[in-house]
């Protein structure tokens, strides 16, 4: 009998622990809730695996070839986005799709092959001159900017920006390790490319010119005479006429006067025998 109860003793335990570990059902239904909420948030960092980025221009290689990563910081959706060499006089075409705009926050490799170029020296000197390139982008809402002097060949990765109407892009120097802004210089080019539209081409005091009194004159036109081949009329024909001319008689020779009075040489007048 003691066996007995010890046994049943030892079974009622083992059911009072099981019933203290025992969670209700409405906890265990609760739980998968909370983890789909967590795991339902979409994290808005760019991507940096290049293989899931969108492209700016297209994907190629080679050694020319310039690849780098781009943050779009502007605080707007870019439409157009072109780069131009200053051996170029228009800028080219669009490098993204205007129905897949390059919106705010986004990243983007940037994939740019310029044009051949001969190469460019000065005198006898081996430096080859350092081509420059201008990139313009314009915004979903019409308005475009420029990022000057684009350093290619220095930026792996940078951020462009935008104060105002002016643009520009933060990077770190591949050459020198710095961290580089170009926001100074934008805005001074910016500033001497209003100076240059809004400077008169010469000023003129209106009231100096109200004291001129100008005559104007037509500038007279020279017409070229048209030619008029001249025209020969051949003089008449007259029959020559003689004229006769009578002879006449030879001039007689004037007597010379005798110093004499006619008579002989001699002394006296007289004879002389």
């Amino acid at each position: 009998m003691r066996k007995i109860f010890a046994t049943i003793a030892f079974v009622c335990a083992l059911a009072l622990i099981s019933c203290g570990n025992t969670t209700p059902a409405a906890e265990i239904s609760q739980a998968p809730t909370e983890a789909a909420s967590t795991t339902a948030q979409v994290s808005t960092e760019p991507t940096t695996s290049t293989d899931m980025m969108k492209l700016i221009g297209d994907r190629a290689a080679g050694d020319s070839v310039y690849v780098l990563t781009l943050d779009n910081k502007t605080g707007k959706d870019i439409k157009s986005f072109t780069v131009k060499a200053e051996t170029e006089e228009e800028y080219p075409s669009n490098m993204i799709d205007e129905k897949d705009p390059y919106v705010k926050n986004e990243r983007r490799l940037l994939y740019y092959v310029p044009n051949k170029v001969s190469d460019v020296t000065y005198g006898d000197s081996e430096a080859v001159a350092t081509v420059e390139y201008t990139i313009k982008i314009e915004f979903t809402d019409n308005k475009t900017a420029e990022l000057h002097q684009f350093p290619f060949g220095d930026i792996d990765e940078g951020e462009i920006k935008l104060e105002g109407d002016v643009a520009y892009i933060e990077y770190v120097s591949k050459e020198s390790g710095d961290k580089v802004s170009t926001k100074e210089a934008e805005k001074a080019a910016a500033e001497l490319a209003a100076q240059n539209a809004t400077e008169p081409v010469s000023e003129v005091n209106p009231e100096a010119n109200n004291n001129i009194d100008a005559q104007y004159y037509e500038e007279p036109v020279y017409t070229q005479p048209a030619y008029v081949e001249p025209v020969y009329t051949q003089a008449p024909y007259v029959e020559p006429t003689t004229v006769y001319v009578a002879p006449t008689d030879a001039p007689t020779q004037a007597p010379t006067e005798d110093p004499n009075g006619g008579c002989l040489a001699g002394g006296g007048g007289g004879l002389t025998w």
